[in-house]
């Protein structure tokens, strides 16, 4: 082969790789901002939550509206708006006063231009106050997001109500509003279009190095994102059964445990310990212990190897409820992720049967059974009382993170050609990840009706290495009765299959696991029990691959 044949072919593989790479940076820059969107929300949430009315209102873009019961409002208008009626001229919340606002069952989709998005959210609000009034309440947002100097903001809010219910009460009352939808099936499997800009000309070996470099970094910090959203999701279920060897697999040799005002257990072996003050191992009959994680942001380092999450935890053990914040850290040891600090922050104990309007019982002290390592370390007490809870990130429109930049190593074209083809193999795992997300949520509003709201939640996914099909737990959490009449909550578990097929991402097997039922009025304390010895899961242990008592195959 002549040197001038040599030359063209080489010329011709790397305009190859150029186009590879041009496209790898539209998905890389497409599934970062279904993310972004999904943050941007959960923060909304969390603001809400702790009346953080300046961070609430920053989420806004400068021309951005919300359409509340006040009506159509500016951002300006906004931040007055809940720093004066809500907050009473004030940041945080008064004494008494309760207003969890929690984000549930994204669906959520990107404009051909990339710069533009819309989503679907449910949320379940808990609000009143002590001697005052409890109600539950319940909707649905239609929302349209932009980005603004690279940055993604909500440029319009539409709150539909869906539900509410006051304690006391028999059940529900349906709102009877109508509300739209963005998507239909299959825009809902498809997030996002991956259109392709053109670059031009082929670019040198050392230049097409330098961009994947930081390409397939920002790729990497996708899946770490849903491996340790997962992780933290199956924190919860496996409490729920109280699995506590399985819990306690899931951390670090030298992790700690703080939950509330109990003090620290520090190590492995101190925070098994811990958790037999909670019962003995497994669920007993009749009983109901589930701790779902909701509205869970993840943070991961810029270098991959540790990570930060912030989430809700609600729970309904026993005869009570109880609402907190965690607010955990990460590690990844030899390519695996485990919990490195897991710390939760009780807002609200109550008995189910009088409402946080009637009952505010608080934070339980260091157990003298099982007593901690170390005291607590922050000193606060619960509702009715207000604390501030920290925050471990930045307001992600104020002080966005920036991608992290990775000086380029010069390969060779067939080892950049080796690792493109591993980068493409893994943005298509974090792709399908979130068309999973949206295909299980998409069947959540789909199955509501006129008696049912089908609220869906605590997605576990797991992609199958070629992209091409996924597994997904999800929560069902039921509020079921005729509007005015007789109400319920229904748990369970769904154990569903997603599978990519030519026209988008598709369901291809569902099974629900019902684990209780119970009337609205009398609460879980006297649920019925489903007789499901123990809802069957597709995945191990993600530490330790300890099998389940059920595993799907």
């Amino acid at each position: 082969m002549s040197l001038a044949l040599g030359i063209t072919g080489a010329n011709a593989q790397l305009a190859d790789l150029q186009q590879r790479t041009d496209r790898l940076e539209a998905g890389v820059r497409n599934a970062e901002s279904i993310r972004a969107v999904k943050r941007l929300q959960n923060a909304y949430g969390h603001y809400a939550e702790l009346g953080l009315w300046n961070d609430f209102a920053d989420l806004f873009a400068e021309d951005g509206v919300g359409y509340y019961p006040a009506g159509k409002l500016g951002k300006e208008a906004i931040r007055k708006l809940f720093f004066q009626d809500v907050g009473r001229g004030k940041l945080g919340l008064d004494e008494g006063r309760l207003y969890p606002h929690i984000m549930l069952q994204p669906v959520v989709t990107l404009g051909p231009d990339g710069k533009s998005a819309k989503g679907r959210w449910r949320v379940l609000a808990m609000l009143g106050s002590f001697g005052g009034n409890a109600t539950w309440a319940g909707g649905v947002y239609e929302n349209e997001y932009i980005q603004e100097n690279g940055v993604w903001k909500i440029s319009d809010l539409h709150y539909y109500s869906k539900f509410s219910g006051a304690y006391g009460a028999d059940g529900w009352k349906d709102a009877g509003v109508a509300i739209p939808i963005h998507y239909d099936a299959a825009r809902a499997g498809t997030p996002t279009s991956d259109i392709v800009s053109q670059t031009g000309p082929a670019s040198s070996l050392a230049a097409l190095d330098a961009r994947f470099a930081g390409l397939a970094q920002r790729v990497e910090r996708l899946n770490d994102e849903a491996e340790v959203t997962n992780l933290q999701h199956i924190y919860g279920y496996y409490v729920d059964r109280k699995l506590w060897d399985q819990v306690a697999d899931l951390f670090a040799g030298d992790a700690t445990m703080e939950l509330g005002q109990q003090g620290v257990y520090a190590g492995k072996d101190s925070i098994r310990r811990a958790l037999d003050q909670f019962g003995p191992q497994g669920l007993r009959e009749g009983e109901v212990n589930d701790h779902l994680q909701l509205q869970t942001i993840v943070h991961v380092a810029p270098d991959g190897r540790t990570a930060k999450a912030r989430g809700v935890e609600l729970i309904m053990s026993g005869a009570q409820l109880g609402q907190g914040i965690v607010e955990n850290e990460f590690i990844k040891q030899d390519g695996v992720w485990k919990i490195k600090s897991l710390h939760y922050y009780p807002r609200l104990i109550t008995d189910y049967d009088k409402g946080w309007a009637k009952d505010a019982k608080p934070a339980p002290g260091p157990s003298r059974d099982f007593p901690p390592d170390r005291p607590p370390t922050e000193v606060y007490e619960i509702y009715p009382k207000f604390y501030m809870i920290p925050f471990h990130f930045p307001n992600p429109v104020t002080a966005p993170q920036s991608p992290p930049v990775v000086l380029p190593a010069i390969r060779t074209i067939a080892e950049l050609e080796e690792r493109l083809a591993e980068a493409e193999r893994k943005i298509e795992m974090a792709k399908a990840y979130d068309a999973a997300e949206n295909l299980a949520s998409a069947y959540g509003y789909g199955a509501d009706g006129a008696s049912d709201v089908h609220q869906i939640t605590q997605p576990v996914i797991h992609v199958a290495a070629d992209g091409r099909n996924a597994k997904i737990r999800v929560r069902l959490l039921q509020i079921g009765g005729p509007s005015g009449g007789n109400g319920a909550w229904t748990a369970g578990v769904y154990e569903n299959e997603t599978v990519k097929e030519d026209t988008g991402w598709k369901l291809k097997t569902m099974n629900l696991y019902r684990t209780w039922t119970a009337s609205y009025r009398e609460g879980w304390a006297r649920a019925t029990i489903l007789k499901i010895n123990e809802a069957p899961s597709h995945y191990k242990n993600p530490v330790t691959g300890r099998a389940p008592a059920v595993l799907l195959q």
